[in-house]
C-alpha cells in the first residue's frame, strides 16, 4: 500500500524529468550532427530580435495548458503547472549546434520518433502516467506552435516537409492530453487518499 503514497508526484520528479528531456534533445541533436548527410544539414538559427518574442509564445503556450491541467485537478497538479511551460521550450534545445556555428539538421528533435522515444524513456524512468501524458503534450504544442520545415522521421530519415498541415492536429492532441493528465492525477489521487486514511489508522494505538 505505501507504494501509492511514494509514487506521489514531487517537484523531484519534475526536475528528473527535465533533465531525461533535455538529454534526449540533445541526445537526437548529436546523432543529426553525426549522421545526417550533408545535404540535410540545413539548419538555421532564429533571428536573435525574435528569439524573446519566440520563447514567451511557447510558455505562455504551455502555461495555458498548465493551468488547463490544474482546473482539472487543482492544487496537486502544480508541479505539473511548472512542468509543461519549462518543457515545451526545452525542445528549442535542438537549435543549439547552429548556434555554436556547427552545422545540423533542421529541428532534429521535433519529430514523430522523438515523441514516441520520450514517451517511452519518461515511462521507464519518471513511471508517472500523467508525466508522460504532459511531455507529449508539451512537445506537440511546441510542434503546433512553430512554422517552416521538419523531418517527422529524424533522426531516422531527414526527408522535410512543412509543419503547416500538422499544426492543428498537433495542438488538439496537445490539449487533449493535458486534460487526460489531469484526469489521471485526479483518479490517482481518488486511489492515493484512502490508502493514505487506512495507513494513518493503522498506526493508532
Amino acid at each position: 500500500m505505501g507504494s501509492g503514497i511514494k509514487r506521489a508526484l514531487s517537484y523531484k520528479t519534475v526536475l528528473l524529468t527535465l533533465l531525461v528531456y533535455s538529454g534526449l534533445v540533445l541526445l537526437f541533436t548529436l546523432i543529426g550532427v553525426i549522421f545526417a548527410p550533408p545535404s540535410a544539414q540545413i539548419g538555421q538559427t532564429r533571428p536573435a530580435d525574435t528569439i524573446p518574442e519566440h520563447v514567451l509564445e511557447l510558455a505562455g503556450f504551455g502555461l495555458v495548458l498548465g493551468l488547463g491541467l490544474a482546473v482539472v485537478y487543482g492544487r496537486k497538479g502544480l508541479p505539473l503547472v511548472f512542468l509543461l511551460p519549462v518543457l515545451t521550450v526545452l525542445l528549442d534545445l535542438d537549435h543549439l549546434p547552429a548556434y555554436l556555428g556547427i552545422a545540423q539538421t533542421i529541428r532534429p528533435a521535433h519529430s514523430l520518433v522523438f515523441v514516441a522515444t520520450a514517451l517511452a524513456i519518461t515511462a521507464i524512468t519518471i513511471k508517472h502516467l500523467e508525466v508522460d501524458l504532459v511531455v507529449l503534450s508539451a512537445t506537440l504544442a511546441h510542434m503546433g506552435i512553430d512554422t517552416g520545415l521538419f523531418a517527422p522521421l529524424s533522426p531516422i530519415n531527414f526527408d522535410y516537409v512543412p509543419l503547416d498541415p500538422y499544426k492543428v492536429p498537433f495542438l488538439v492532441v496537445a490539449v487533449l492530453a493535458v486534460f487526460a493528465g489531469g484526469f489521471v492525477l485526479r483518479w490517482r489521487g481518488l486511489r492515493i487518499e484512502p490508502v493514505a486514511g487506512e495507513l494513518a489508522r493503522s498506526a493508532l494505538p
